[in-house]
């Protein structure tokens, strides 16, 4: 006999709920009004200090609401990337105005942080349209209370697509509003079949931006239960939403990263934190862009001993079309992401004291190092201390072994990180020069993480991919 909806329900609250650092189970909020009576009382526990101890009044709460009312989930995760870090709002009381943090990234499983679940939330229906009827969402996650994962659930008669539908119905119905046009990912599953997608409007939302979850090594991870100890826990589920969401604002949506993306870009930030380099192999078509993109911002995020982070590319008009998409996605972004326009202005932004993630091509970069920079100068000296995170796009193509170890010797203090699609082994090596690295790992370190073609097909996560070539050639 199939296990009841209602069974998985309350395992999953109890999974979400097990252990330390983990979900609260709120059972006493059902209503919109108890998830803003909910959501003030932390928001003024949070900045007592801030507030002078006077809690808000209804028609300060009323400012805050008026802010927490977005017009598209995009909108909202614009807002929730924050001001270095913190989700504010914004509330004038008398001559006063009082900044108060809904959200601190930075405290992750941490720190300000209030992690609540609840299920059976009425969503009400439109009095002023006939045809809307009362909902109820089966199990949403908030944090600090708003509402940022919700959770759709079917037996396992049904198929996880029932669910997906019946999301984008509700998203159509306009339930999605008030405190909860705040939701960022949702999540659906029969038990069996989890996924999850990032929150769009319901004529955006299509099946192909469906994912399922892969442990490291890509194994799929589908039962719920499963999903919930991998996903779904502190930190994971916070990370979810502030450290592997992107804005395309060149398309105005949310872009949920997939699990070998985020698995790569965790590797790489555990190999930067003891000081080592390595590669990353991942197919054509499964986006490196954006891997790398969240990859190089990341390392700046998370190593403070950086001074900066560079994304290395081969071809001009490959510089351009790179650069487009690291200025869409880094829009709404912390972080600052700056091309070069000339190897002048490459020099300007390696002695500026900002910390920025540089996109400029190698031959910039040789360039400056062989031509522009004079030896023993103050300003040779500088560059030369920097602590630098190279991050090389096709790798093999845009840095040979012999122009890596001019910049690698210049920048003494640099890590290497390269993506390639096909790396190079010792039965397809680098031509013999010398002692030069002539395989992938001889010349970056170890593989950090690893999506081949057969992973991609497996999980149907690469669109339009195209051989193009059998050879060693990156």
């Amino acid at each position: 006999m199939p296990e009841l909806e209602s069974l998985i329900e309350q395992k999953l609250i109890e999974q979400l709920i097990y252990g330390d650092s983990q979900w609260t189970y709120r059972p006493d909020l059902k209503t919109e009004a108890d998830l803003w009576n909910n959501f003030k009382y932390i928001l003024e526990q949070n900045n007592k200090d801030r507030l002078d101890g006077e809690p808000l009044s209804d028609s300060e709460f009323e400012q805050v609401k008026n802010q927490l009312q977005f017009s598209t989930f995009y909108k909202a995760g614009e807002w929730l990337v924050g001001e270095n870090g913190k989700v504010m709002v914004h509330v004038q009381r008398d001559t006063k105005k009082l900044h108060l943090v809904v959200m601190n990234h930075e405290h992750i499983a941490g720190g300000s942080s209030v992690y609540e679940v609840i299920n059976q939330y009425s969503a009400l229906k439109d009095d002023d349209d006939a045809a809307s009827r009362d909902r109820r969402f089966d199990v949403t996650l908030m944090i600090n209370g708003l509402p940022m994962i919700h959770i759709e659930l079917k037996n396992r008669q049904h198929s996880y697509m029932e669910a997906f539908n019946q999301i984008k119905k509700y998203i159509g119905e306009g339930q999605f509003r008030g405190i909860f046009s705040a939701v960022q990912m949702f999540v659906i599953s029969n038990g069996v079949d989890t996924k999850y997608f990032s929150a769009a409007s319901d004529t955006e939302l299509k099946k192909e931006f469906i994912s399922g979850w892969v442990d490291r090594n890509n194994q799929p991870v589908s039962d719920y239960i499963d999903f919930a100890k991998n996903v779904l826990k502190i930190p994971q589920a916070h990370e979810m939403i502030a450290r592997y969401t992107v804005l395309d604002n060149e398309a105005k949506r949310l872009i949920l990263l997939r699990p070998y993306q985020i698995h790569a870009i965790e590797a790489i930030r555990e190999a930067s934190r003891t000081g080592k380099s390595g590669f990353v192999w991942h197919t054509t078509g499964s986006g490196k862009t954006l891997t790398s993109y969240k990859a190089t911002r990341n390392l700046l995020m998370d190593i403070p001993a950086l001074d900066k982070a560079i994304f290395l590319i081969d071809r001009k008009d490959l510089d351009e079309q790179t650069n487009t998409s690291f200025s869409s996605y880094s829009q709404n972004d912390s972080i600052d992401v700056d091309n070069t326009d000339n190897v002048t202005d490459l020099k300007n932004k390696l002695k500026s004291s900002d910390r920025q993630l540089i996109v400029t091509t190698i031959q910039k970069m040789q360039i400056l190092i062989s031509k522009r920079l004079k030896d023993g100068t103050p300003e040779y000296n500088r560059l030369r201390g920097l602590k630098i995170a190279f991050v090389v796009d096709e790798c093999h193509r845009a840095v040979s072994p012999a122009t890596k170890r001019i910049i690698e010797r210049f920048f003494g203090k640099s890590l290497w990180f390269g993506f390639t699609g096909t790396p190079r082994f010792p039965e397809n090596p680098y031509p013999l020069m010398g002692d030069l690295p002539r395989t992938t790992e001889e010349l970056y370190g170890a593989c950090l993480h690893k999506y081949t073609i057969q992973n991609a097909i497996h999980d149907n996560a690469v669109l339009g991919f195209q051989v193009e070539h059998d050879g060693p050639k990156d």
